[in-house]
């Protein structure tokens, strides 16, 4: 049984994003989301909790705060240079990473085809790091 709930989240979407959930930005250019907050299961308490842990005191030093499937608060203040964004995990497109970048799923696949890829499903992962999509392949 345990072997069979692990093959499906590792192979099927739809399972893994049931079990394992989602990454969800709760902060976008110093505006908290208080929606994206609630659907963590995240307090108000929590979350200031979670930014002073890692050294920030005011909403208006963050960039984006995404809270991962395990919990962990990932931070890129202002004026830091953007890290790698996930923007094809499992052969799903992350749209709302897309979004925060500025991109559409249309650019997305027009980028993909001219790097020979015609089918998300075959990405393991790509990558969109300043301006270049990295691309690794199962």
């Amino acid at each position: 049984m345990i072997l069979s709930l692990k093959w499906l989240n590792t192979n099927v979407y739809f399972i893994k994003h049931l079990i394992d959930g989602k990454p969800t930005i709760i902060i976008k250019n110093g505006k908290l989301d208080p929606e994206a907050c609630r659907s963590k299961g995240l307090s108000a308490s929590d979350v200031a909790l979670k930014l002073r842990s890692q050294g920030v005191f005011q909403l208006k030093e963050v960039k984006r705060a995404v809270i991962e499937q395990n919990g962990q608060l990932i931070i890129v203040r202002m004026g830091e240079e953007n890290p790698k964004y996930p923007i094809i995990t499992d052969g799903v497109v992350q749209v709302e990473i897309l979004e925060t970048i500025g991109k559409t799923e249309e650019w997305l696949m027009a980028e993909l085809n001219k790097k020979g890829f015609e089918n998300v499903d075959d990405i393991f992962i790509a990558e969109y790091d300043k301006g270049e999509i990295n691309v690794v392949t199962y």
